[in-house]
Order: C-alpha cells, then structure tokens, then sequence
C-alpha cells in the first residue's frame, strides 16, 4: 500500500506534490512511494505502481550506459539531474526532466531515493521539430547552393565565348555599325554576368560564407574604370554620364576594392537604366572624421525617382518599385539589396533620397584606410607582360573557348598550344617548355585541379622552376578558389573574360609564382 507519510518525511510541500511527478524507490529500485500526478501521467493506478521496480514501469529508449552512469552518482550519495524518456502504460513514450535525490541511512550510505519530475514532452518534441526543421533548411540551402553553382559554371561556359570574341573583336578595325552592334552585345553579356554574380552573392551572403578580401588598390583607377564601363550604355540611352573626384580621393587605399566597385557599378547601372534622358553623377570623397577615414560615395540622377514608401523596402531582395518597373526595364531586384549587403559588411552604410519624377540620390559611405607608402610601380610599359610569357599551354576541353584565348592572346605575340583534358595538359607540360599554364578546373579525362597536382609534384620532384598556373574556370565559389589553391595554382580567374580581365589573371598568377611583380607588367 502506498504510504502517504513519504511526502512529509521527505520533505516535499504540498504544491510541488502536486505539480511534479514523485516517486521514491529503495535501493533495488522499487517504488515505495508515488503521488497522484505519477499515476496521470504514466496511466497507472498509484496501486499498480507501489511495489514494482521502477525500471518495468518506465523504460525508454535509454543505452545501458546511461544508466550505469545515473546509477553510479546516486549510489556515491551525489544528485543526479538530468532528462529521461519514460513510457507510459499504454506504450506512449515521454520526457521529464528528472532529479533523483539520495535519502541517506544511519550508515551513510543512500537508503532510498526520492526521484521529482516534471513533464517536458512537448519541450522536447519542439526542440526535435525545430532540429528537423534546421536540418531540412541547411538541406534546402545546399541545394540551392549547388543549383546556383550549377547555372552559373554552365552559363558562364558560352557567355565566355560571347564576351571574350566580342573583347577581341573590339581590338580590331571595325566600321562604327559594327562597333554599335558589339557594344550592343557586350552589354547585353555583361548584364547576363552581373545577374550571375548577383545570384552567387546573395546565395553566399545567406548561408554565412561571403568573405571580404582587403587589399591595396588605387581608388581612382578602379572607380572611374568601373564608371567608364557604363559609358557606352548612357550615352545609347541620350543620358550624360560623369564621374568626379574630390582632391582627397586619389592614390592608394586598403580596401575590397572588387567589392567597392561592385557596389558602384550596381548603382550607377540601376541610374542609367531609370533615366530615360538627362543626367547621371558619380561623386567620390575621402575625408577623416571621428571614427576614422571615410570614403563617401554618391550616385545621383535625374531619372524617373520613386516615393518614400518604396524607399523603405528598396533594398530588401527581389524587390523592385512595382512590376510596372520590372516589365519595363528588367531586372532581378537583387542589386540594391548586395550593395546594402556589402557595405554593412564593411562597416559602412547606403542610403537614398528621391522624389518622383525628379531623381534620385544614393550615398554610400564605407571606412577606409589610406595607405601611406604606394604600391611599387617600378617597371616601364617595355618590360610587358608579352615579352614575360611568351608560350603559353592553354589546357581547355572547350573547342569555343580555346579560341577566345587564341583570339584575346594571340594578336599580342603569345604562342598558344592547346591541351583538350588534364592529362594532355600534363603531358604537353612534360614535352615542352612553357612560361605559364592557363588551366581549366572541371574536364574529361583528368580535371584540371588533379593535373596542378601532378605538375607540382613533377616539379618537387626535379627540382624545377616553378610555372606561373593561372586557373581559368566557370567555376567561382570560395570553395572552388581554396580548391585551386591547395592544389598548386597560382591565381584563379573567372569566366567569362575580356583581355583586360585574362591580362590582369596572368599577372597576377606570374606574381604570385615570384616572377616579377604586377606592376612591372605592363598591359
């Protein structure tokens, strides 16, 4: 029979009693004691559980290790807390959050134990739910992910072809309809490039793996650069396009200065393409202020505008004004929100001003460090790149990109031998004397990180000089970059390519190999 003086000897008040589940057993296990709330919850009668073991009346899903442990503290004379599954009568599992208190005899060894518990089934079952939730998410997201890596390695594979042949037929003699056309179609793939990008950002971004670089660049350069890109596009659709710096924004600064200028370039393509006709400013300044330098950045235009409402939720993704907005001039909505991104990422802000009908204005304002001492610019333009390189093993399965290479290196004087597969490319590396490799990553045969690989290895080996590798790949994520790396390139450069952007990989790969520094070759 139950004995209903346990409670008060061991000290339990009456609303504890009531809202926990108390029980205490000898030390062979066996209930002596239960209240009134072990029976509602397990399903039996307070009878049917006085003089049984414990153990029968409440196994779950426990290994014997478990117990074991819980058993060694409590017979110590130590408390034991910790949370327990349990099985009610009719088989129902369930949880509670258990401690078993040691009740001490004359000898001081435990004598019984009294063990309170508390319900927490559906804690615990929302705590599963949410664990399963995670997991599918992170599931989603690295389906996403390789989605995303998926389009953008076979888009950028063609769009290669379509921008590297029109940025070599851009160096050629071509009458001015043809140089309208090709300005038409570099516009159009430089576009397609940027929606790609934005795309691989945002995916970055969401899952916590977007890293900023700092590096030297010169602020000048690299903005009116990105300024200029957008010329041809203003002045097709009738709109004055100008770019000014202030006295204090020139020369060298440390900074993500692709990020930067991807922040320009967002901005100043979102002000060319909502001004029908006028007028479009870029406004750069490098002050010192409390906090630090900082470089402000103002895009302003006299375009079409937007009100307060859009305003605040302009830079939220995949918005736009409205869908009149997107059906009449395109776009992913992607870019205002990666320019927020980018510059809360580097500590800074964006924020914009507008009336409708009468313009815009986009001010970004980003810490900065300007450097003290310049980069070395030793070297003239007559120690150039070409006269640095002059063979060069291509190792490329992609008849159409093969001859972008050709086409973009080939009027400068390189030599060009073409590899179709990884394992051409190590043995035309072994049969030749080449002054750097242009690898490609994913191809038949042999990839193009297993090759590096070998090279490397080959070169240890025979303790060879080491050929600058430049990894000219559609494949652009961090991961793809840190894969390069390990295997032994050089320098990694994304497709699609003009020359500017190849000239610019191949110097920094010879830099990288310790054969001269990118300032000494010259473009």
């Amino acid at each position: 029979m139950t004995d209903i003086d346990w409670p008060r000897r061991a000290g339990l008040s009456g609303a504890l009693d009531e809202a926990a589940i108390v029980a205490i057993t000898d030390r062979a296990g066996q209930i002596l004691y239960c209240n009134q709330k072990f029976a509602e919850v397990s399903g039996y009668s307070c009878e049917e559980l006085v003089g049984r073991n414990h153990r029968l009346v409440n196994s779950g899903h426990h290994p014997r290790e478990f117990f074991q442990a819980l058993y060694r503290t409590i017979a110590s004379g130590a408390v034991w807390r910790g949370t327990i599954q349990n099985r009610k009568k009719n088989g129902e599992l369930y949880w509670v959050d258990t401690t078993i208190v040691p009740n001490l005899g004359a000898d001081g060894r435990p004598e019984t134990y009294t063990a309170i518990r508390f319900d927490v089934s559906d804690h615990v079952r929302a705590l599963k739910a949410l664990e399963v939730a995670q997991d599918e998410a992170r599931r989603a997201a690295q389906v996403r992910d390789r989605f995303f890596a998926n389009i953008s390695h076979e888009v950028r594979t063609p769009l290669n072809a379509v921008l590297g042949l029109a940025s070599a037929l851009a160096h050629t003699a071509l009458t001015e309809r043809q140089a309208q056309m090709l300005a038409l179609i570099t516009g159009a793939g430089d576009s397609l490039r940027r929606v790609l990008d934005d795309m691989l950002d945002l995916s970055k971004m969401q899952a916590g793996q977007f890293r900023l670089a700092p590096a030297p660049f010169d602020l000048r350069e690299e903005i009116a650069a990105v300024v200029d890109m957008r010329a041809a596009t203003a002045e097709q659709g009738d709109v004055a396009l100008s770019v000014v710096f202030s006295d204090a924004a020139d020369g060298l600064v440390m900074g993500d200065g692709v990020r930067v200028t991807q922040i320009v370039s967002n901005l100043v393509s979102n002000a060319v393409k909502f001004t029908p006709a006028g007028r479009v400013e870029v406004r750069v300044d490098l002050y010192s202020g409390s906090a630090g330098e900082r470089l402000m950045i103002e895009v302003q235009d006299t375009g079409i505008g937007f009100d307060p409402e859009t305003a605040a939720r302009l830079f939220h993704p995949f918005v736009q004004a409205d869908d009149t907005i997107s059906r009449e001039f395109g776009g992913t909505g992607l870019g205002l929100s990666i320019c927020r991104s980018l510059a809360e990422l580097m500590g800074g802000e964006i924020t914009a001003e507008s009336t409708p009908g009468k313009g815009s204005l986009f001010t970004v304002v980003l810490p900065i460090e300007r450097l003290q001492q310049p980069l070395d610019r030793t070297g003239g333009e007559s120690d150039g790149l070409a006269t640095r390189a002059q063979q060069i093993l291509l190792v490329e399965d992609n008849a159409a990109n093969q001859m972008v290479v050709r086409c973009l290196l080939g009027p400068l004087g390189f030599d060009i031998v073409t590899a179709d597969n990884g394992r051409e490319g190590v043995n035309g590396f072994l049969s030749g004397d080449f002054d750097m490799i242009l690898m490609d990553m994913q191809m038949p045969v042999m990839d193009g990180l297993s090759a590096i690989a070998e090279i490397r290895a080959h070169e240890a080996r025979h303790e060879l000089r080491r050929t600058p590798i430049v990894m000219l790949t559609a494949n652009t994520t961090d991961a793809h970059h840190e894969r390069a790396m390990r295997a032994g390139a050089d320098a990694l450069v994304a497709k699609p390519v003009t020359l500017e952007i190849l000239l610019e990989g191949l110097r920094h790969g010879m830099a990288a190999a310790g054969l001269g520094s990118r300032a000494e070759i010259a473009a």
